[in-house]
């Protein structure tokens, strides 16, 4: 079993690098000035089948605290024999396989699967389409230098026009068609880096892309800006953190969607009453390290039941890049901590009782973080 868990743990991994691929190449594109719609629709394919995969060990995490009786993984099939309809929604490799798995370890319906399957799918296009109009913009934002190479407009930065070469605004038009208004909107203007021309800047901002891609290695595109001559204008330190920031922002984007997704199977599947008998409360648990937000540490411990959570609007995560989640507690550490009765019925009072301080956190909107919708 332990085998197989692991070969189920790589086949995740797999999908993961390859929605971070396509992420960097739609990212990337951008950078060119392109309309990068395929790239899109890999990472939305990739993301939608994470989420799933998210929700179903949040799911089988609830299940296992339970003591539900979950088969064990079964052998890996051929990916081209014994798919059912719903599974045909992600393409032949690592994602269909891993939620293969999945459909066959959690004991739900097949109705209840094409349901979860359409709301990921849904749900990776809101985040498509979001990333697609802001990430670019968003990367900018955290960099003075990389903004002055991608949106110059906004950073003061003028152009140096070289004889017989238009401004970006100048571009042709079947070249400006090409490009998604999120796009143009960073095309806008001129493509400038003080003292640059727009061939100088055209072909910096192609390294930067290849960079993203994972093309060329940070070194090599620091020789090919030496070899351009604009070693004055653009540090090879500006490219490496177009790369960096990328990355951050891909695993922002993850950590936040998949804690969600992972929360939200735990807590779907204890709704269900014959669950609850054996879990009838759940219990924050924070991730205690330097990274920690304090609100975030302080709630630690803090014990509801799955209305309480939906009720109060908790359900994690409970900040962007949050890692926290909640643990199920069974049934027999929930009595002899006194948080139920005898009958198995949450006792209020003695969970008020334990929580103490932490439920004021909540009540003075000092948690989750101000402005962050949770769950």
């Amino acid at each position: 079993m332990a085998k197989a868990l692991a070969t189920t743990q790589a086949l995740i991994r797999a999908v993961y690098a390859d929605g971070a691929q396509a992420y960097r190449r739609a990212i990337a594109a951008q950078v060119e000035g392109k309309t990068p719609d395929t790239d899109w629709d890999a990472w939305e394919a990739d993301t939608a089948a994470l989420l799933l995969v998210g929700w179903a060990m949040g799911a089988h995490q609830s299940l296992h605290s339970a003591g539900v009786d979950i088969p064990k993984p079964a052998t890996p099939a051929r990916f081209d024999r014994g798919d059912p309809e719903l599974l045909l929604k992600f393409k032949p490799g690592p994602a269909r396989e891993v939620i293969r798995r999945f459909v066959d370890l959690i004991p739900i319906t097949r109705a209840k699967w094409n349901s979860l399957i359409d709301n990921a799918f849904a749900a990776a296009n809101e985040l498509r389409q979001d990333e697609a109009a802001t990430a670019l913009q968003k990367l900018a934002d955290r960099s003075p230098k990389l903004r002055a190479l991608i949106l110059p407009a906004s950073s003061g930065a003028q152009p140096k026009e070289a004889p017989g070469i238009p401004p970006a605004a100048g571009l042709p038009e079947e070249v400006r068609k090409r490009r998604t208004p999120g796009v143009q909107a960073v095309a806008r203007g001129a493509f400038f880096v003080t003292g640059m021309t727009q061939d100088q800047v055209e072909a910096t901002r192609s390294l930067l892309a290849k960079a993203i891609r994972g093309d060329i290695t940070q070194s090599v595109a620091g020789k090919r800006l030496e070899r351009l001559g604009v070693g004055d204008f653009v540090e090879q330190a500006t490219l490496a953190t177009g790369t960096d920031l990328t990355a951050a922002r891909l695993e922002t984007v993850y950590r936040t969607n998949l804690n969600r997704a992972a929360s939200q199977g735990q807590l779907d599947i204890v709704r269900d009453e014959k669950v609850q008998a054996f879990v009838p409360v759940m219990q924050f648990t924070a991730t205690k390290d330097n990274r920690t937000r304090d609100t975030h540490r302080a709630m630690d411990g803090f014990v509801a039941t799955v209305e309480q959570i939906d009720a109060q609007g908790i359900n994690t995560p409970c900040g962007f890049n949050c890692r926290c989640g909640w643990k199920p507690i069974r049934i027999t550490k929930a009595m002899a901590q006194g948080w139920v009765n005898e009958d198995g019925a949450p006792d209020y009072k003695a969970i008020q009782r334990h929580n103490g301080r932490r439920q004021a956190l909540i009540d003075t909107g000092k948690f989750p973080d101000p402005g962050f919708v949770s769950g």
